[in-house]
């Protein structure tokens, strides 16, 4: 059964990574990684990272990972 909080773990997880400076492709092959183990939380957060990170600044980036960091905060609570 697909856990969608899984895969939110990932994404956050994924968007800490990108703001800690790891490269877009060291993600794309973590992402290649769990397809072959069919990890499919990891692979939906670990792609909604990447297209994040493709498609916005550093600067927004920072601002999307701290707004899902307060949200499954929030989530939590």
């Amino acid at each position: 059964m697909y856990n969608k909080e899984n895969e939110e773990a990932y994404y956050l997880l994924s968007l800490h990574d990108l703001y800690e400076g790891i490269e877009i492709e060291a993600l794309k092959t973590a992402l290649e990684d769990m397809e072959v183990s069919e990890h499919y939380e990891a692979c939906g957060g670990i792609a909604k990272a990447i297209r994040f990170a493709e498609n916005n600044t550093r600067e927004q980036l920072i601002q999307e990972y701290d707004n899902t960091l307060d949200r499954l905060a929030e989530e939590a609570s």
